[in-house]
């Protein structure tokens, strides 16, 4: 939970609270399920999946696959089936209720089947928001439908409509859309006389609640506060609160005067509030409106109305539901209620004029009894402008008119064709088979749909970020491609497909202007500044355009017009030359990896001094460990005064410590020769060593190698140190070692001198292959214990 609460990788570098940005509590409700689950299955010893591997062929790596219950992915697939298994006693309960039959529930779960590749798209996608809401959702219109039905709810009412409202809202930042409808639907109601304000009151309670709630438990996120929903919240308790005044005024001024009321404490709360907190998550929305009926476009709402999804509804829609008869059954059954209503309204209209009061109440009571189909009426009526403008909105349209076809069966709007009919289930009967004909081919297209899903390219990019990129590295490209790349690799991302956050939308403009025809460098300069390391480009992305004006290089003409006359966009010219800002790393049919190179000014020195040190460094190292050996073999040499003390030390290597490395280092001695010393005779190229051991760090590489028997060889190791370093051989003078005995003393005051020059002389010995015989005053200093330091590190 820590992890999820403050996760800095899905929009690095800023730290984000997932559960507060994705309404990812219905994840975190199924993985506490699954934990449970598999705890009791391994428990019991319950064989709960079954795993093989599968070859593939075709020069693809076998994989390993899984199924059932037991694998993770399986579990969370069946646990949003099972909320959409309730979905359908849901359909059936409401469908039931505003009919009064239960035949109508039949019939209503019936239309969704006929038509539910239009009513969901929880077979295909299953991890969306909606398919975990749907269902809430409806559960929550039920409870609105009981509470209209009652005469005067009670505090459990507002109590199940605040519980079923935090529901819905929790796991999808788009009811607040949904309930704004529902809200205004419920006004509606209330200015037509068909509930009262005490009603009224109660559900507008329950829904602040639920709002409250749903705030303090997705940590204060401000887009709820300036959603659509609180701002028509606001408008309803103006609107309710005014009723003594407007009471006075006639019905047709009255409605005016509401309607002006609620429109400007719309606007005035949106605006004011947003003002206030700086908060414009969700005018995108509105901008998106705009667009759809009017010439406003800009880069965030080309996005949108260039994808499929937020066209407006395509006309296959509309004959996909006229050959399942769910359209005309509908049809019908709006035209009968509305004619209904309106009689109603006329007739209490006429008593008001007529100052017939007792008309007017009786009119009203009439109203009242209709509300809960009332309701739906117009909740049917939002749901259907939202999904002719936004095609991706038929799911709340489609059930709906599900639901609506119930009424067919409802008594008292036909019950003139019930009798025609001798019973309603001969009705029900006749529909259903003129629905199966059309309907049964739609199942049949469903259930024909069958296949795997296989993305090679997307694979072997997933894999080569997986083997040739630290864990560290940042990533920037489309919104899918880095939703699938954080999914896969854990990677670093600066920005995904949740285009609801304001910041986020920015950012990912800024990502998207590789797209665009901006100078190169400038494309390199906005991801260099977002910290983006890596820059994954897809060829249909770049290159292809779905419809006129909506290539990604036309979309961004329209928000870059300065650029506008350039022919090619950066990712074509990135594609054919990205020297000097960028590096193709990876390339396939379908994904360009480009590594942003840091300074691309200057090139050729980013070569050249790494080879200079090369050069420099590691000679000395090689002719050190080259050394190491001859030094090793001059243990004999005789040019060493001091040599003849060694032959002790050696006897002391063995009683002391006799060990491998030592060994092993001992054991080139019998292969001394005189030619190494020749070799090093030649102090002129070690003087030439001498100079750069500053810069030569390579010494503590020699210390790693021997941390660990440093303390096992300090007898021997100043004996091969000593003897070997070329340094010594030209510090043939004895001082140094004289000077050596004296701290030996201070640290042990044993007798054998030599001793105490093997304890010492290690490290200052090693300093003097690293520094020139003058600082050996220095060696005396604590230098030893610095050089102890680095080999730990």
């Amino acid at each position: 939970m820590d992890q999820v609460m403050r996760d800095n990788v899905t929009e690095y570098p800023s730290t984000i609270n997932v559960l507060k940005r994705f309404n990812l509590f219905p994840e975190v409700v199924v993985g506490a399920f699954f934990r449970a689950f598999t705890a009791v299955s391994d428990q019991l010893k319950i064989r709960t999946k079954e795993c093989w591997t599968v070859n593939r062929g075709n020069g693809l790596p076998p994989v390993l696959s899984c199924e059932g219950i037991g694998d993770p992915m399986y579990f969370y697939v069946h646990s949003v089936f099972f909320l959409h298994g309730i979905l359908m006693a849901l359909v059936f309960l409401l469908g039931s209720f505003i009919s009064q039959s239960v035949w109508g529930g039949l019939l209503s779960v019936l239309c969704f089947f006929y038509n539910h590749g239009e009513a969901t798209r929880v077979q295909w996608t299953p991890p969306l928001r909606e398919s975990f809401s749907f269902p809430l959702h409806t559960l929550q219109m039920l409870v609105v439908t009981l509470a209209l039905s009652v005469s005067r709810p009670g505090r459990s009412f507002v109590c199940w409509i605040a519980l079923t409202t935090i529901m819905f809202m929790l796991p999808w930042q788009f009811a607040q859309f949904s309930l704004a409808t529902q809200t205004l639907s419920l006004i509606a109601c209330y200015m037509l006389k068909a509930i009262d304000s005490t009603k009224f009151k109660a559900i507008l309670y329950g829904q602040v609640i639920g709002l409250a709630v749903s705030f303090v438990l997705l940590f204060g996120n401000l887009m709820l506060l300036t959603s659509l929903f609180s701002c028509v919240l606001v408008g309803a308790f103006v609107i309710v609160f005014a009723e003594p005044v407007l009471n006075k005024l006639n019905q047709i001024v009255q409605w005016i005067v509401q309607g002006i009321l609620l429109v400007l404490s719309i606007v005035g709360v949106k605006k004011l509030v947003g003002l206030v907190l700086g908060v414009a998550d969700d005018a995108h929305i509105f901008d998106i409106l705009r667009s759809k009926f009017g010439d406003y476009r800009n880069f965030h709402t080309m996005l949108y109305t260039c994808a499929k999804e937020f066209d407006f509804l395509e006309l296959e829609t509309y004959g996909k539901l006229s050959k399942s008869l769910l359209l005309p059954l509908v049809a019908l059954v709006v035209l009968v209620i509305s004619a209904e209503i309106m009689r109603s309204l006329v007739a209490r209209l006429r008593g008001q004029s007529t100052t017939k009061k007792e008309d007017e109440q009786a009119e009203t009571s009439e109203l009242t009894e209709q509300a809960p189909v009332i309701y739906h009426l117009f909740q049917l009526a939002a749901y259907t402008v939202m999904a002719v403008a936004i095609m991706r909105l038929k799911l709340f349209w489609t059930p709906q008119l599900c639901v609506m076809a119930s009424l067919i069966c409802s008594k008292k709007y036909f019950g003139w064709l019930h009798a025609r009919c001798f019973s309603k289930a001969v009705l029900v009967l006749v529909i259903a088979a003129a629905m199966s004909i059309g309907g049964w081919q739609n199942l049949k297209e469903q259930f024909a749909i069958f296949g795997e899903y296989s993305n090679v390219p997307l694979e072997q990019l997933v894999e080569w970020v997986n083997t040739n990129t630290p864990r560290e590295a940042v990533f920037a490209g489309s919104m899918p491609t880095m939703a699938n790349l954080k999914l896969s690799t854990e990677r670093a991302i600066v920005n995904h497909p949740h285009y609801e956050d304001e910041g986020l939308r920015a950012r990912t403009m800024e990502v998207y202007s590789v797209f665009s025809r901006k100078p190169v460098s400038e494309v390199h300069a906005k991801l260099k500044a977002m910290g983006v390391q890596f820059v994954i480009i897809e060829d249909n992305w770049c290159r292809s355009r779905p419809s006129p004006g909506c290539g990604m290089a036309d979309i961004w003409d329209v928000e870059d017009p300065a650029n506008r006359h350039r022919k090619t966009s950066a990712c074509v010219e990135m594609a054919e030359k990205p020297e000097p800002y960028f590096r193709r790393v990876f390339k396939n049919q379908a994904y360009d990896v480009f590594a942003i190179v840091v300074d691309p000014m200057a090139p050729p020195p980013q070569q050249a001094p790494p080879q200079q040190k090369q050069e420099t460094p590691p000679p000395p190292p090689q002719q050190k460990q080259e050394t190491v050996l001859p030094q090793q073999k001059q243990e004999t040499p005789p040019p060493q005064q001091k040599q003849e003390t060694p032959p002790p030390q050696q006897k002391q290597e063995t009683p002391q410590q006799t060990v491998p490395p030592q060994q092993k280092q001992q054991a080139t001695p019998p292969q001394q020769t005189v030619p190494p010393q020749q070799k090093q005779e030649t102090p002129p190229p070690q003087q030439k060593q001498q100079p750069p051991p500053p810069p030569q760090t390579p010494p503590p590489q020699q210390k790693q190698e021997t941390p660990p028997p440093q303390q096992k060889q300090q007898p021997p190791p100043p004996q091969q140190q000593q003897e070997t370093p070329p340094p010594q051989q030209k510090q043939e003078t004895p001082p140094p070692q004289q000077k050596q005995q004296p701290p030996p003393p201070q640290q042990q005051q044993e007798t054998p001198p030599p001793q105490q020059k093997q304890e010492t002389l290690p490290p200052q010995q090693k300093q003097q292959k690293q520094v020139t015989p003058p600082p050996q005053q220095n060696q005396q200093t604590p230098p030893p214990p610095q050089q102890k330091q680095p080999p730990p590190a």
